[in-house]
């Protein structure tokens, strides 16, 4: 799969708005419940929970499929809207990326504090991570 995603990680915002903006998050998490959408049904949905454009949601809606996450087909007059990616794909993807980049650039800080993180805050996570580590050096998995 080919992705077109550009994100900016904000490590300080929760959950997938970390890389998504607030209003992109709730649209794919609209579309990853319901499947298929069009820009009319996820605006009724949002509109619901606070006031918001129409054209709004058609922009933000164009530029996740743009980005490739969302793929786009024209059904009579309105454009049909479905995830590429399931959500467990997106946020298995998005951790590659940036576990990738700060690997690449700063190695030795990030593995010294992912090490730490998990033996203060996650011992049993740690012990896995021995074990899974253990098991790769002895090539049985």
């Amino acid at each position: 799969m080919a992705f077109n995603l550009r994100f900016r990680f904000s490590p300080t915002k929760d959950g997938l708005v970390k890389v998504l903006g607030p209003l992109e998050t709730e649209i794919m998490q609209i579309l990853w419940q319901e499947g298929a959408s069009t820009v009319k049904k996820v605006h009724r949905k949002l509109a619901q929970q606070r006031d918001i454009a129409y054209t709004t949601v058609m922009t933000t809606m164009s530029r996740l499929a743009d980005k490739g996450v969302l793929q786009r087909e024209r059904d009579g007059l309105a454009y049909v809207y479905t995830p590429v990616i399931s959500e467990d794909e997106f946020v298995n993807m998005i951790v590659q990326q940036v576990i990738d980049g700060l690997l690449d650039d700063y190695s030795d800080a990030a593995i010294s504090y992912m090490v730490d993180h998990l033996a203060k805050n996650n011992p049993t996570e740690l012990r896995r991570l021995q074990q899974e580590i253990s098991q790769r050096l002895n090539g049985t998995k």
